[in-house]
């Protein structure tokens, strides 16, 4: 891999000083006289300038409409004259924008070697067309510059980037053919246009040209202009699209996909990491770019690294050099190269729980208004965090609640019986001699006992594995439940369904499974109900589950005195289920009447909102 870095650079540093010292050859060596004043060279060389400072913005910002510029320059004056005029200009919008002038230096010596290639090419063949006249050799002259032009430099640009032992395939041609073919074709355009205004006998003076290039220079000016504000418009869907999954959504890790997935839309990166922090180490919940398979596993420690030291200090940090930031020194060792660092920490109530880093190769990628942005986007997403951890914490609550009330359920039911049982059984071989049909009564009654608790445990079982709702779907499972309940008790039971079937939130869904449930369990145990009928209503802004037995009814306040009294789940539990979901229960029974059970839940869109945000 060092080779090949090493290979890598000496072949882009012999590019650019070949080219360089053929510019400046051809310069020195060049007797002839151009016959074009400087005047021209000066107007040309400020749009050129325009349009080198307001790239069209790709993959990577550096796609430009030179090619017009660059080619009347060297049809009017030599390659190595424009060569050398390119060369001050992009070093001087570099240093302007304080951007990495390896990479500037790099682009003047592969676009040089392109604009030799034009001269060879209208040396060898292209002239001879041109001077065909007429309109189809000319087109093919100018047509066959744009096409050398583009295989050299590009060529060059491409083939030495695929030396790297980890090519960055976003800096390709193939990347960015729209834009980049896009661009070619207007050169090829506007160089049309300007044969055609040296063969047609206009002016050709200074302020000719000026008004000629001049819409050039505006249209990419125009066009970055447009692009920065189609960005800013994106950062702010952004911020709306993850407001509304973070309400919609509990899943924490697609929430962190639509985070930082859609970021490269408005801040461009090469590689961003969303890290969660977890006993002192930084996990890599998502990535995204051209990440290596090594670093989509590498959890960093507090304070190592730039993300391990945003997390220890939790502060935001904006680099433009990594190379010379200390903080940056064990990434350094896994980044090729790599330049610009943004990185900003996931808070809340003063705990760092997860960091955001973007990674630009390039000097001075990030603004301040991208930190601005992506702090404002970590505060979002500090909610989606705060929502799953209290989702877990909801769902370790329900466990623990579920886990006491099988215990209670064990307790005072199958616990009791088997006791109950045992002191018969204990008590039958004491008296078995004497007293046979005492003892032959009380093994009946252990029978039964024994019965029961046996359906007890297998209902315990049940409620231990996961709802047959989330498993087969609601209807599928309540029926199921019925013919279950039909084939424990001998019992008829009937299901119906009623209405359009609405999509129905999971808890929701549960709840209504475990309220049928339980109302079937207490119909086959207190009940002696003879029919039960179970009805699932769909009403436009409502279901309702009813549950209804001719069984012997009981009295609620009596009912419920005795669940609290001895802490049993049964009509509290299904009425807690009830209130955390905002729905209704009722019960109408009286003694010897039998029970009716209704569970209405709206569905409104109050009330949907409201249960997707419980």
């Amino acid at each position: 891999m060092k080779w090949q870095n090493w290979l890598e650079r000496t072949s882009r540093w012999s590019v650019v000083f070949f080219a360089w010292f053929l510019s400046a050859f051809t310069v020195v060596m060049q007797q002839s006289d151009v016959g074009w004043s400087p005047l021209h060279l000066i107007v040309l060389a400020s749009l050129l300038m325009i349009t080198e400072f307001f790239p069209f913005p790709g993959q990577e910002g550096r796609v430009t409409v030179h090619f017009p510029f660059l080619f009347t320059l060297t049809s009017m004056f030599s390659p190595g004259l424009t060569g050398m005029v390119y060369t001050a200009i992009v070093l001087t919008v570099t240093l302007i924008k304080k951007h990495s002038l390896y990479r500037a230096a790099f682009r003047t010596g592969y676009t040089i070697l392109g604009l030799f290639g034009i001269q060879w090419f209208l040396t060898e063949v292209g002239t001879g067309w041109i001077n065909q006249g007429g309109i189809a050799m000319p087109f093919l002259a100018i047509a066959g510059s744009v096409l050398v032009y583009e295989t050299i430099s590009k060529g060059v640009r491409d083939g030495i980037e695929l030396i790297r032992p980890r090519p960055r395939r976003s800096r390709l041609w193939w990347a960015n053919w729209q834009l980049e073919s896009g661009a070619a074709l207007l050169s090829l355009i506007y160089s049309l246009a300007y044969y055609g205004m040296l063969h047609e006998g206009r002016e050709t003076d200074p302020l000719a040209f000026l008004f000629f290039y001049a819409p050039l220079a505006a249209f990419a000016v125009l066009s970055n202009v447009i692009v920065r504000l189609a960005r800013k418009e994106q950062k702010l869907k952004l911020l709306f699209v993850l407001a509304t999954e973070i309400n919609r959504n509990l899943d924490l890790r697609k929430v962190m996909e639509k985070t930082i997935l859609p970021l490269s839309k408005v801040i461009p990166y090469n590689r961003g990491f969303f890290y969660l922090l977890k006993n002192g180490r930084l996990h890599p919940a998502v990535t995204a770019g051209e990440v290596p398979e090594h670093l989509k596993k590498r959890q960093p420690p507090l304070n190592q690294g730039i993300s391990g030291w945003v997390a220890a200090h939790g502060v935001p940090a904006m680099i433009h050099h990594a190379g010379r930031d200390p903080r940056c020194i064990e990434d350094m060792e896994e980044m090729d190269e790599v330049c610009s660092v943004l990185s900003v920490p996931l808070k809340m109530d003063g705990e760092v729980l997860g960091v955001i880093t973007l990674w630009k190769m390039e000097q001075r990628a990030f603004e301040e208004v991208d930190l601005t942005f992506l702090q404002v986007l970590a505060s979002q997403t500090v909610v989606a965090i705060k929502n799953a951890r209290l989702m877990e914490e909801r769902e370790r609550r329900v466990v623990a609640e579920e886990r006491n009330r099988l215990a209670r359920e064990i307790h005072d039911g199958i616990a009791q019986s088997f006791a109950g049982v045992l002191m018969k059984v204990e008590s039958s071989l004491k008296i078995f001699d004497s007293r046979p049909e005492q003892v032959r009564k009380w093994l009946d009654e252990s029978q039964v006992e024994l019965r029961d608790g046996l359906k007890e445990v297998r209902h315990s079982i049940t409620a231990l594995r996961p709802s047959p709702a989330a498993r087969i779907g609601l209807i599928p499972a309540l029926r199921r439940r019925v013919e279950a309940f039909e084939s424990e008790t001998g019992a008829e039971g009937i299901f119906e369904v009623r209405g359009e079937k609405v999509p129905l939130h999971d808890d929701a869904v549960e709840t209504i499974y475990m309220v049928c449930h339980e109302a079937l369990s207490n119909a086959g145990k207190h009940a002696k109900a003879s029919r039960i009928r179970v009805t699932l209503d769909f009403q436009s802004d409502e279901v309702r589950l009813t549950v209804e037995d001719n069984g012997v009814g009981f009295s609620l306040a009596k009912a419920v005195y005795k669940a609290e009294a001895q802490k049993r789940y049964g009509i509290v539990g299904m009425n807690e289920r009830a209130q955390n979901l905002g729905a209704a229960l009722q019960f109408d029974s009286e003694e010897g009447e039998g029970t009716r059970v209704i569970l209405t839940i709206p569905i409104g869109e109050e009330e949907e909102a409201a249960v997707h945000a419980h």
